[in-house]
This record gives C-alpha cells, structure tokens and sequence, in this order.
C-alpha cells in the first residue's frame, strides 16, 4: 500500500549509503521527480551534504542500462538529484560528498565508520548522520583521562550524531584502493552524547508491550502486525476507526527510538 502524505509528516528516513534506497516515499521531492518511481529507487552510491542547512543531493545508482565492450565491463547509470524543490538540480560548490564505511574522525581521534543519514520525510533535508562507533576502543586507550574513553560504554552501537559537525572530507589512497575519511568538528564526548538508534527487534517488542496496555485496543490486539524497520513502524492487520488509530499511533510515538509510524488497515 503506497504511503500518502499525512503518513510522511512525522516520519523520518534512514538513509543507508551503499544500500538501496526507496526516495519516493519522502514528501518534498520536487514534483517533476514524481511518479518516476524506477528513477527514485536503486543503490545509494554517496550523498552529497551541506552541513549547515542539512540539504541533500541523492546519488543513486540503477545497474546495468546499455550493451559495453568488452562485455565484463559494467555500465551504471547513476542519477544525481535534490530532495526538496528548494535546492538546484546540482549539488551546491559547498556540499560534501559523503560515501559508504567513511571511517568518521572527531578531533580526538578516530571513532567509527559512517553507515548513512537520517532524514526528515516532510522536509527532505537531512537530521543527523548515522554512524557505527569502533569496537576496539580497549585495545587504543592508555588511561581514563582518554577523550575516546568516553565513547566504551557505546562501542559498536549506531549513534545518531549532529549533522552539522561534518566538516572535510578526504579520499586517501593506498595500495589497496582508496579510503574515504570524514572529519568532525567535534569531540569524543560530544560523538558519546548522540542518539542510540535501538536494534528493530528490541523496538518491536515495546510497540507490542504498549499497544497491548491500552485497554481501547485489546479486542484487536491478536490481529494487529507489527513491523519495524531502520526505526520505522508498520501496523497492519485490521482496519481501525481514526479515533483508535490516532490513539494507537499516539502511544507508540512513545516508545524510545521509534522514527516513523505507519498504520494500514487489513
């Protein structure tokens, strides 16, 4: 069932570098993007980012589209485009490129790898950026007195971090290829403060556990559906009156790390 528009207002978009991407589901595109449903879907191959005001430019990627030589040579067609009708076509001369497993550099050293955005449905403009913090702090750190001590108690969790901290990116290369480095105007501490993004199924369970305790809902409990997904929450199942729906979307926009709530009837 496709998403209308009031469904999108609240939501909130993981956006996963490297992964595929569905962008017709956030609100703001520019209109001549819309209904171009193939050309909105593909690979997120890097995004490109203005840190200050959050706007986005989409890289996306859709396979193989013509016949090359030799024939091991792979032909991508990739397409840049803005996610609200405010931005030019093009990426702006100040936005940073941003790629897949950027390993993400406070000031006080290295702290994880970048995994991808979170954007806002309605407003098509980016709200923080997602990131997987290190797992072998154990192995760095010489005392307490560390700054990346202050990140032990989050290693290897997704930490939703200020996009604005994005400064300058960098494309190393080696012998093995490239890396791409991002630095952050920021801390360890500061990068140890942001926003858990809790694992699906953790999530899943609580929107159960909270539906279940509004006694309006417990003759549809046991034909509701829940699905989560990268924080967004899908109940299906049965068809509900507004006033129920609205009271069950209610208490589950509750529930610590919920991102967006999606309801559908049967």
């Amino acid at each position: 069932m496709v998403m209308n528009v009031a469904d999108m207002i609240s939501s909130k978009i993981v956006l996963r570098l490297g992964a595929n991407a569905q962008l017709d589901e956030v609100a703001s595109l520019p209109e001549r993007l819309r209904g171009r449903l193939t050309a909105l879907r593909g690979k997120l191959g890097s995004v490109f980012l203005v840190p200050e005001t959050g706007d986005l430019w989409c890289r996306l990627s859709s396979g193989v589209t013509t016949q090359v030589w030799p024939p091991t040579v792979k032909r991508v067609d990739a397409r840049t485009f803005p996610l609200n009708a405010r931005q030019t076509p093009t990426p702006s001369p100040d936005a940073l490129e941003l790629f897949p497993q950027m390993f993400v550099e406070s000031r006080d050293g290295y702290v994880g790898k970048l995994e991808g955005l979170v954007l806002d449905a309605a407003t098509g403009t980016a709200t923080g950026l997602l990131i997987r913090i290190r797992r072998d702090l154990a192995d760095v750190i010489v005392s307490p007195e560390d700054p990346l001590a202050e990140l032990v108690e989050v290693q290897g969790q997704r930490l939703l971090i200020s996009h604005e901290w994005a400064k300058s990116p960098e494309t190393v290369r080696h012998a093995l290829g490239v890396a791409h480095h991002l630095k952050l105007d920021a801390t360890a501490p500061q990068v140890a403060s942001g926003l858990h993004l809790r694992d699906d199924a953790d999530l899943q369970h609580d929107v159960y556990a909270i539906i279940a305790q509004n006694p309006a809902l417990a003759t549809y409990i046991s034909a509701l559906r829940v699905t989560v997904h990268d924080g967004a929450v899908r109940v299906s199942g049965v068809a509900l009156s507004p006033r129920l729906r609205a009271s069950m979307e209610q208490d589950i926009w509750h529930v610590p790390g919920v991102l967006a709530v999606r309801t559908f009837g049967a």
